[in-house]
């Protein structure tokens, strides 16, 4: 019979939204291996759209929503009419953007255990800082005709990917 295991993860909290992340390593096993937590395969978190996540994500990572406040109304989210140069193709792309619909795709975590520690020369165990890895995906996805690339075809930009790493 195969020993029972308990596990341990987080749940986080960005723009407003829960994101639980589920743990790679038994409680057994996280002084040695350390803590590793992700969002699990195939689960996506809505964030709701980008405009009116972006101050509460800017917030977040230390951005000043002053920066933000310039040109996006911080209550409706929307692009503020005169943040931009007067120039339609400029004013609907960054409209489309402001309004596509906000997702957590990828999220991990590892925080090193023991075994990714060293002994300094007063003998104490040292853990290696630049084995902590981190992983962000995020997507932006917009809905109807507006990603139509080419009038008449049937190929359509449906939203980006933005994804942050330093475990690549």
């Amino acid at each position: 019979m195969s020993e029972t295991k308990v596990f341990f993860g987080v749940s986080l909290e960005l723009a407003g939204k829960t994101i639980s992340l589920e743990p790679k390593n038994a409680i057994t096993e996280l002084k040695e291996k350390g803590i590793e937590v992700e969002l699990p395969p195939g689960e996506r978190v809505y964030l709701g759209t980008v405009g009116s996540s972006l101050n509460s994500i800017m917030s977040t990572l230390g951005v000043s929503s002053t920066e933000i406040d310039s040109f996006l109304d911080p209550t409706t989210g929307e692009l503020k009419a005169d943040a931009l140069p007067d120039i339609t193709v400029l004013q609907n792309a960054a409209n489309l953007l402001v309004e596509a619909g906000l997702y957590v795709d990828e999220f991990h975590v590892r925080i090193p255990g023991s075994s990714a520690s060293s002994t300094d020369a007063s003998g104490n165990k040292v853990v290696d800082k630049t084995k902590t890895a981190y992983t962000v995906g995020l997507s932006a996805e917009w809905q109807e005709d507006s990603g139509q690339l080419i009038d008449g075809l049937d190929l359509k930009l449906r939203g980006v990917y933005f994804k942050v790493s330093n475990e690549e």
